[in-house]
């Protein structure tokens, strides 16, 4: 009580103290300390701030509190997802294995990154999103929250919203610029001063010219572009030696450039809703260190390099898409080169109406993937329902019940989507007594599901599942006892 008294009823300061406390030992000595701390008496922070938030960014390690005030740089009014803040922090050097001389220092990168994450929730310094309280994979910052952490990270970062123009000679030495919504459209030849800067955020139109290009930005380790017309720029994107995390989203971009494979340092390639994007270039097979490769939305035939498997570095990789063997497949990969991909912990994959074979689909090893966590399996139906030769359907319905079969996750997996699916039946591997071995899943999706006429009765043994979300499943009529758990039925 006395804790919450020092909060002055502000609920913000509350919720903020509770996240501290909660990680904290219940015991009175802990709570005293937290009661004495300096924090609640520091002087120099502005009116509008409160003591509370301090205290709590105080007890943060060294780490968490970079990736903390990382968090500013999206802007008011946008969303901080998990997917794109954590390879930023990695790119960044924010994210310290506890033993760097270990051979597997960066192993687990991504899972002590996405630990950071999670814990800035539960200290309530970053809040899920509607949409996201159970999944936890997009967050927002009260604007209180925000207003610290720019205050605190003044010296070095800059958010630039709402102004007329650039805040000119303000913003000349930042190391971290984000360009939010502004009243009008900024001049590319303005970024250019910024010499030094390593994180460059735009979610606001930028003018290009045809003389544009990335030279003066030699020291860019995140380049991060949404809704601007950039492809005059991507033939100088490798001017970007010591770039790791390129992210273009919803941009005009055709290509990306031919020699990409000069970017050593490059880790993490985000291409999402590209649409005049329609394949990637060979070399790509060659950065060896890529750890996420993203193409959600892009053309919907986005084409990938034969040799693809190479990167087995990869730990995340959204958006792949399967196609039809028209030309005997030379030049592009297909399914069987997921296979090598043995480090993948996220796994999007897209028109698995085009497999043809079962044996295609088990040769990508999808179930030996032990560190498999994220899954999604994404079919269109759009042919299928179109055929009228009812032989035909049932051919292709066999196929497809074949494929996924093979599909089988990992014990490891805690999210599963499955969209599109048209197969009369859902797989063994759903039903008991296969389901068993799924102790992990916490979350599972299934969307237009056309065809299937029963539920699977593996449900029933998922003890850990917190979210089951089913859409647009037409043919099922009814669910029995058998979808009920053991302990319901008693």
């Amino acid at each position: 009580m006395k804790i919450i008294s020092k909060c002055g009823g502000l609920p913000l300061a509350i919720k903020v103290m509770g996240g501290l406390l909660s990680t904290k030992p219940r015991s009175e000595g802990d709570w005293e300390a937290v009661l004495k701390h300096h924090a609640w008496s520091v002087a120099g922070l502005p009116k509008e701030l409160d003591n509370a938030i301090y205290l709590s960014y105080e007890d943060l390690s060294p780490q968490l509190k970079q990736c903390f005030l990382y968090c500013s740089l999206f802007p008011k009014g946008t969303t901080i997802w998990q997917s794109h803040v954590v390879p930023m922090w990695i790119s960044e050097g924010f994210i310290h294995p506890p033993d760097r001389s270990s051979s597997s220092y960066d192993d687990w990168l991504e899972e002590i990154a996405d630990g950071y994450y999670q814990e800035l929730i539960t200290r309530n310094l970053i809040e899920p999103t509607e949409e996201s309280a159970l999944t936890r994979y997009t967050c927002t910052m009260h604007d209180v929250v925000r207003s610290f952490a720019e205050f605190m990270s003044k010296e070095e970062s800059l958010v630039v919203q709402d102004q007329q123009d650039d805040g000119g000679s303000k913003i000349s030495h930042v190391r971290h610029l984000s360009i939010g919504s502004t009243k009008s459209a900024l001049e590319w030849d303005i970024l250019q001063k910024h010499k030094s800067v390593r994180t460059l955020i735009i979610n606001k139109r930028i003018n290009v010219q045809p003389s544009d290009s990335f030279g003066r930005l030699s020291t860019l380790r995140v380049l991060f572009i949404r809704g601007t017309d950039c492809d005059r720029l991507v033939d100088s994107l490798c001017q970007l030696r010591h770039l790791r995390y390129l992210h273009l989203e919803d941009t005009n971009i055709s290509r990306l450039p031919g020699d990409i494979h000069r970017m050593k340092f490059l880790q993490h390639i985000v291409v999402d809703r590209c649409p005049q994007l329609d394949h990637l270039p060979s070399c790509i097979t060659q950065l060896l260190h890529l750890r996420t490769l993203s193409m959600y939305g892009s053309h919907d035939n986005v084409l990938i390099p034969k040799g693809f498997g190479q990167l087995k570095n990869l730990r995340t990789l959204y958006g792949f898409r399967v196609h039809l063997d028209k030309n005997g497949g030379t030049g592009w990969c297909s399914l069987e080169e997921i296979g090598p991909l043995s480090q993948l912990r996220k796994l999007s994959l897209h028109g698995l109406e085009n497999v043809s074979a079962s044996s295609s689909a088990g040769m990508a090893m999808i179930s030996s993937k032990e560190h498999l966590d994220y899954l999604e399996l994404h079919w269109s139906s759009t042919g299928f329902m179109g055929l009228r030769d009812e032989t035909n359907k049932q051919q292709q319905q066999r196929v497809v019940e074949e494929v996924i079969e093979k599909l089988s996750p990992p014990s490891s997996i805690r999210h599963l989507h499955m969209e599109g699916y048209f197969g009369s039946r859902l797989p063994n591997w759903m039903m008991v007594p296969a389901t068993c071995v799924f102790k992990s899943l916490r979350l599972l999706r299934m969307d237009k599901l056309c065809c299937c006429t029963q539920l699977p009765d593996g449900l029933c043994q998922l003890p850990y599942l917190e979210s089951l979300d089913i859409g647009d499943a037409p043919a099922i009529k009814s669910v029995g006892p058998e979808f009920q758990s053991p302990s319901s039925l008693a």
